[in-house]
């Protein structure tokens, strides 16, 4: 009998990886009618800090250094912070599986950040994969529709540019620190700013307890899970496979999102939104397919 690829456990690992971080679409939709939206962040990333913080008492990674304090708060604010807080509130305003497809733009952000700051090359596919991909997110952010769905919508477009930003200069401390403890450090300091800065924060994650338990459950599941055991498996998969073939993964997050939210939440996305998410994918497919192509060689 001939045994399994070596690369069958990783190809897993992503797939898992993105359906749990799917899952956080309809979860925190969910939990929008019984909290606001900085209850939501502060919870469910103090459950993922407690979960970090298990695998940091275990010795998987040391402290980081002081010089490097600053920039991993800056990181953590933007990459936790105000993704978060972007991400939940736009999730509430529009259809998860609509949300996802804007998300789902994240590449497109980082191609052009790594461009002008990285000084990293982008191909003639990867720039008809940019194109691509602004004319889908204008496909469905510019038609017709509610107040609210609009500023959903710019609100999803400023989550994903903040996300990119921390993908983008995170990239230098990878030379001093593990992916792990990267996503720790940044966790627990874009954590911070929930605490000392939102008015009453404490007060208000312990009056939070009084909501539904199917609320908490899902915010709780979204600690552990999306924040904390999915990037675990993400990066196990990031360490066994070329990086163009895991971020392959991520076309089907909007699949899973829709899906969810058809079944939980009994919402699809407008034929709009599909027809732009299906542009975005093409898009980001264009940019993808040059790096996959490259560290095949």
């Amino acid at each position: 009998m001939q045994s399994p690829s070596p690369r069958h456990k990783p190809l897993l690992a992503a797939l898992f990886a993105v359906l749990l971080w799917a899952f956080a679409f309809p979860a925190s939709k969910a939990a929008l009618p019984y909290l606001p939206a900085e209850q939501i962040v502060l919870l469910r990333y103090l459950v993922a800090c407690a979960f970090y913080f298990a695998l940091f008492a275990l010795g998987r990674f040391p402290l980081p250094r002081r010089r490097d304090l600053p920039a991993l708060l800056l990181l953590g604010v933007l990459g936790v912070t105000v993704y978060q807080l972007l991400f939940v509130q736009g999730v509430g305003r529009v259809a998860a599986g609509a949300a996802a497809m804007i998300i789902a733009a994240n590449p497109v952000f980082v191609g052009l950040l790594a461009w002008m700051f990285l000084r990293e090359r982008l191909g003639a596919g990867a720039w008809c994969g940019i194109g691509a991909s602004i004319a889908g997110v204008a496909l469905i952010t510019l038609g017709k529709g509610a107040a609210g769905e609009l500023a959903g919508y710019l609100m999803l477009l400023a989550a994903v540019f903040s996300i990119s930003i921390y993908f983008v200069f995170q990239k230098p401390f990878f030379a001093r620190y593990s992916p792990l403890a990267m996503t720790s450090y940044t966790s627990a300091a874009g954590t911070l700013p929930l605490l000392f800065l939102l008015p009453q924060s404490i007060e208000a994650a312990l009056a939070a307890l009084a909501a539904p338990p199917s609320a908490l459950w899902s915010i709780a599941a979204m600690g552990v899970f999306s924040s904390g055991i999915g990037f675990l498996l993400w990066f196990y998969a990031l360490s066994k496979l070329p990086a163009g073939i895991v971020a392959s993964f991520l076309f089907l997050q909007p699949l899973f999102v829709t899906a969810m939210a058809w079944v939980w939440l009994q919402e699809l996305p407008s034929a709009r939104a599909f027809a732009g998410g299906a542009v975005i994918l093409f898009g980001v497919a264009l940019i993808l397919l040059p790096r996959k192509s490259r560290s095949s060689e």
